[in-house]
């Protein structure tokens, strides 16, 4: 069995690979994750070996794209620590919960030091365009 593997991503942590694992078991379809062992054991090496790659047999190309695709499609990209403006403020990303419309994507204003200490931050949610 010296079928060929060919790469289809890289990751750089183990915990990466998670999210991937069981969608191509799931589809029946052989995997190797090169270096996820070295990686694993001493996660400072992952940069100079080029990291885990996820390699597919080369007939289970096609199929393993376009898990990668799903998945990737299906993505959510969280606000927290991003950065915005609004009426001349910067906000910057947070967990927080807007008060008026449940929804997750807040910023809370960035201050000076001193404005910090002196004054409440105030909050802004960017989908009711709400500020608390």
């Amino acid at each position: 069995m010296n079928e060929k593997l060919i790469t289809i991503k890289t990751f750089y942590y183990d915990s990466e690979t998670m999210l991937y694992e069981p969608r191509f078991k799931d589809a029946d379809i052989y995997y190797f994750l090169k270096d996820q062992k070295t990686v694993s054991a001493d996660p400072v090496v992952s940069n100079a070996i080029g990291g885990i790659k996820l390699q597919v047999k080369e007939q289970d190309l096609e199929a393993a794209k376009a898990i990668l695709k799903e998945i990737d499609d299906n993505r959510v990209e969280s606000t927290f620590g991003k950065e915005v403006k609004f009426k001349g403020k910067n906000y910057i990303g947070t967990l927080k919960v807007c008060p008026k419309c449940g929804e997750e994507e807040t910023y809370e204003e960035q201050l000076s030091f001193w404005k910090g200490f002196f004054s409440p931050q105030k909050h802004y949610c960017k989908v009711c365009e709400t500020e608390w």
